[in-house]
């Protein structure tokens, strides 16, 4: 773990957000430390992932543990404690005055004035309400990056989380997951406040490209910037087919490193992948297209895409469970007798034909081809 630069964090528990809340009594609060110590000792961050970090600040002064001598590391971290020391990580000056004589309403008139915190951020709750790790996001997004710090600024949530895992502010859980709404804990708030003041140093965060991928999904539909740098078409995306009067959307573009058993969105398709050529796979991506057809012509229609799309580059893919293709899997069709209007398109492409796009363009193209030869890209 990386060592935490000066810090000075006041942990204490606190009021409502309104400027002219009752105070709210804590029952324990964490004590402020203003002086360097040497020989910290506390109770339970042996064996921690963030005991290094922890010791690194305690050490320093900038933040003490409670007093029965414990940090308490995953405990959870208030709007107000973590808004407190955002505002010392980006350098803010508090702003003194006003009605509330709340310890942190100078802090956050601060973050007001510097743009990085806007007072409708926090729509239900209270100050003394746990931090999710979304607001965490936003707020760490902000103090990093000076496009966002404007008081007209409408970034919406799913934004600004996809722009934290691309930059390495935010990584994922155990599992990759982005644990958006989940309370964040006193250890990760620390780790936060490290990588804000690492950006403003300059250096570069580690991507969770899991995290990323995830976030850009929700955002986009695809991961296709957070897995090659390039960008899709607008998803849902109608396809131009010449040979049907079906309506064919694209409403997600996947793209798994076959090599990454953990990677995200992996474990959806975890069946035996097959190429229908019946050849081994090699050093390949695997994208996954979810797709629908919809009749809305008003008369019977038949329309099936078994037959009538392939990868410009590369083969199609079906997930086989025992001997047979998985049910999830089936290309979907209408006007048939068993419909599945909804239902996934794979294939896959060697990675050397990936990076060779990339290297002379810059970014990569997908594209089918529909029977009759007709040229369809999802990318832009």
């Amino acid at each position: 773990m990386k060592r935490v630069v000066p810090l000075v964090v006041s942990m204490m528990l606190m009021s409502a957000c309104s400027p002219n809340a009752n105070t709210l009594v804590a029952a324990e609060q964490p004590k402020s430390a203003l002086e360097s110590k040497a020989g910290v000792s506390l109770s339970d961050i042996s064996g921690h992932w963030a005991e290094s970090d922890i010791k690194a600040i305690v050490t320093a002064g900038y933040v003490d543990g409670y007093p029965d001598g414990s940090f308490k590391p995953d405990h959870t971290v208030t709007r107000a404690e973590f808004i407190t020391m955002a505002a010392k990580a980006a350098g803010v000056k508090p702003v003194p005055g006003g009605d509330n004589k709340e310890w942190y309403a100078p802090y956050v008139a601060a973050l007001v004035q510097a743009g990085i915190h806007q007072y409708k951020d926090f729509s239900s709750g209270d100050w003394n309400t746990p931090i999710t790790r979304m607001e965490m996001a936003r707020l760490a997004v902000r103090a990093s990056d000076k496009s966002l710090q404007s008081p007209e600024d409408s970034t919406d949530a799913k934004k600004f989380m996809f722009l934290a895992t691309q930059r390495g502010l935010i990584t994922g859980m155990a599992d990759g997951q982005l644990g958006k709404d989940e309370s964040a804990t006193r250890a990760q708030s620390v780790k936060i406040i490290q990588r804000i003041l690492d950006v403003s140093q300059g250096k570069k965060l580690e991507v969770d490209k899991r995290a990323a991928s995830y976030a850009e999904v929700e955002l986009s539909g695809s991961n296709v910037q957070t897995m090659w740098g390039s960008h899709v078409v607008e998803l849902p995306y109608k396809m131009p087919l010449r040979n049907t009067k079906a309506i064919v959307k694209v409403h997600q573009i996947l793209i798994m490193d076959l090599n990454e058993k953990d990677g995200a969105f992996r474990s959806t398709f975890d069946g035996n992948l097959e190429k229908i050529n019946d050849k081994p796979f090699d050093d390949e991506y695997l994208i996954a297209l979810k797709v629908d057809i919809s009749n809305e012509t008003g008369s019977p229609l038949s329309y099936g895409l078994f037959g009538e799309l392939a990868p410009y580059l590369g083969t199609r893919v079906v997930v086989i469970n025992l001997d047979k293709v998985d049910a999830r899997f089936i290309l979907p069709s209408i006007g048939t007798k068993s419909n599945h209007s909804e239902g996934w398109y794979l294939f896959a492409i060697p990675k050397k034909n990936i990076q060779s796009q990339i290297e002379k363009y810059g970014d990569v193209l997908i594209r089918l081809n529909e029977n009759n030869g007709e040229l369809i890209t999802l990318s832009k």
